[in-house]
């Protein structure tokens, strides 16, 4: 066995430190507190374990596994405080972002980790799906004392940075990277012929473990009934019927449980529907799908109504003009869906009469209502899914931009009557700008240039987007939020 030397504290430097002078980059989980302070010089040697490890193995076997050695142990405070070592384990070679756990010391010189926490560090840093991966890891030391806890090397000192190679375990539940909505017939019998691909919800190549849920739109005829059971992809490409899902739902149909002993779900809404899947929680949702919704206000015209508008079928969201009361539609001539406020759940509003929250319901009812007394636009956001919506009135609109990003000096643009576009003359206009409301930054736009011509500029522009570059000049400036994508166009003067 090998000696761990030790020296007195005597021949150590030590600094003290408030907590909140650590400056460390993507703070860690700590499983222990951050430490008093340190002791600048340390002799620890550890190097990290050279074989690979099986968290599966370990498990069955009922022990840590080791993870690193300690070879040698100078300079260390004395007998009266004891050793410990945390293990951060990063999703990446230059630690971007890591995780902290702790160890256990054994033997005095075998660092070890329970097999649980370790692979939950690994899920949480790199990935869920079982398999073995090269794992950075690296380590910190602590002299305690009570509750006293100091950090040996510097507030920043790691030893042993390494990767090793380890065997994850294994899933809970079995979760594949591919599903398919499956027709079924009035008695529950399904057609696997027509099985219809879902999407992951994160996008393609993304491990099913990491992001268990998949969607995908399709059509309901109108007056029929659809049933439907989800196939894992093992179902499909040995054409079978075992182990499919049936749907447990819930009193509207419109959610609900995924379990392999329920029988086939109904869809309960007819056109174009969203339905949503989670393998990790065994649940469905279903929602209408449309490509826009239509908020019609006080007497606007349908083919003038500034839509909100969706990339997922789930959000809905835009700038449009309302004037105290308005009700959401799903098709242009006010046919399908109509949603209206939710008379059992009472609006939220702001302080400043603004912003207000709720939530709606299709069945014939009251309008929706908005906060503000009179005519202006608003920023909103619609959740089909859950049925609710938030609206964030606009009363002001100015440009602002470099060099100084003054809020209170930024020139105001001129709204037009219904809302639509907002105009200024001869604005000075630095490199880079935005668009900013309210003379605050809750609510601004930006986006990319699209075309340049003569020294007149425009470009698309969305909620929160970037920084919109530009030649430092006057324009007159016009936003168009008629329709998507909502434009900015500068005339140079």
């Amino acid at each position: 066995m090998k000696t761990i030397k030790f020296l007195s504290a005597l021949a150590l430097t030590l600094g003290l430190v408030a907590c909140e002078n650590y400056d460390l980059p993507n703070p860690p989980g700590q499983t222990n507190p951050e430490p008093d302070g340190y002791f600048q010089n340390s002799g620890l040697v550890l190097t990290p374990a050279d074989q690979d490890i099986n968290l599966v193995a370990a498990n069955e076997a009922n022990i840590f596994p080791t993870v690193a050695t300690i070879d040698e142990l100078i300079d260390f405070p004395g007998n009266e405080y004891s050793l410990e070592i945390d293990m951060q384990v990063g999703a990446d070679a230059a630690f971007s972002k890591y995780t902290t756990i702790a160890t256990i010391i054994e033997n005095e010189h075998d660092v070890t980790v329970n097999p649980d926490i370790f692979n939950g560090a690994i899920q949480a840093m790199m990935t869920r799906e079982p398999g073995i991966y090269q794992v950075p890891v690296r380590f910190a030391a602590y002299a305690v004392l009570g509750t006293t806890r100091m950090r040996l090397g510097g507030v920043d000192a790691t030893y042993g940075d390494e990767t090793l190679t380890v065997q994850t375990l294994n899933a809970e539940k079995v979760i594949e990277n591919a599903y398919y909505v499956v027709p079924c017939s009035a008695s529950g019998t399904p057609n696997l012929a027509a099985a219809m691909k879902m999407n992951n919800t994160a996008g393609e190549g993304v491990s099913a473990y990491d992001n268990p849920e998949f969607a995908l739109k399709f059509d309901v005829a109108e007056g029929s009934d659809y049933y439907f059971m989800i196939a894992p992809q093992s179902a499909i490409t040995a054409n079978s019927t075992e182990g499919l899902f049936g749907c447990l739902g819930s009193d509207d149909n419109l959610s609900g449980k995924l379990g392999t002993s329920y029988g086939a779900g109904l869809i309960p809404i007819n056109g174009a529907v969203f339905l949503t899947i989670n393998m990790e929680q065994d649940s469905y949702t279903l929602s209408y799908a449309f490509e826009m919704l239509y908020p019609l206000s006080g007497s606007v015209k349908i083919e003038n109504t500034m839509c909100l508008y969706t990339d997922n079928y789930i959000n809905y969201t835009g700038v449009t003009a309302i004037n105290r009361q308005w009700t959401l539609y799903t098709q242009p001539d006010k046919t399908g869906v109509i949603f209206y406020e939710n008379p059992d759940v009472e609006p939220e509003v702001s302080d400043d009469s603004l912003n207000q929250s709720g939530s709606m319901t299709t069945a014939a009812g009251s309008k929706l209502s908005a906060p503000y007394k009179g005519n202006i636009l608003y920023y909103c956001d619609v959740n089909l899914v859950q049925q609710t919506y938030s609206i964030s009135g606009i009363t002001s609109i100015s440009v602002i931009g470099d060099p100084d990003w003054d809020l209170e000096t930024a020139p105001q643009l001129t709204p037009s009557k219904d809302l639509r576009t907002w105009t200024g003359t001869d604005i000075q206009i630095g490199t880079e700008f935005k668009l900013n409301c309210n003379g605050a930054w809750d609510i601004d736009f930006g986006g990319e240039a699209v075309e340049n011509t003569m020294g007149n500029k425009v470009y698309n522009v969305y909620y929160k987007g970037s920084n919109l570059p530009c030649e430092a000049g006057k324009y007159d400036v016009t936003v168009d939020f008629s329709a998507k994508p909502y434009t900015v166009t500068l005339v140079k003067k």
